[in-house]
């Protein structure tokens, strides 16, 4: 084999490598950004969540809303395709709220299968004041 030809083969074999490990994920926030108070000071908030990693499975999945270093568990929603949503408590006073999501699901890995999660960006809630 000339050195071209273990070159080429050895970009292509890394290539594929890199393509394999590196499936497509998305965090869609569906929350919008300010939202009127409600009574009880709980708000909606509400993310979709795409992979293209094979086999995860959607049971195998669990979303969170993090504010202030805690974390606040989210449903999927029965009738929509990757989409969950919590309402989450905010304190009185609040302006504004930074918040991300974060998403963890059981990956399989060539027969064995590993825990993974994956956060978003953050995200700011601007909460009016009356």
């Amino acid at each position: 084999m000339t050195i071209m030809n273990v070159r080429t083969l050895a970009l292509a074999v890394l290539g594929a490598l890199a393509l394999a490990g590196c499936a497509p994920t998305s965090v869609s926030n569906l929350t919008p950004r300010t939202l009127p108070m409600t009574a009880d000071r709980t708000y909606p908030f509400e993310l979709t969540w795409d992979t293209g990693l094979r086999g995860v499975k959607a049971g195998d999945v669990k979303a969170w809303v993090v504010i202030d270093g805690l974390l606040y568990p989210m449903t999927r929603v029965p009738v929509a395709l990757n989409r969950w949503e919590a309402r989450v408590p905010i304190a009185p006073g609040r302006t504004y709220v930074p918040y991300r999501f974060r998403i963890d699901f059981l990956e399989p890995n060539l027969g064995n299968a590993t825990y993974n999660s994956e956060w978003s960006q953050e995200y700011r809630l601007v909460v009016p004041q009356q």
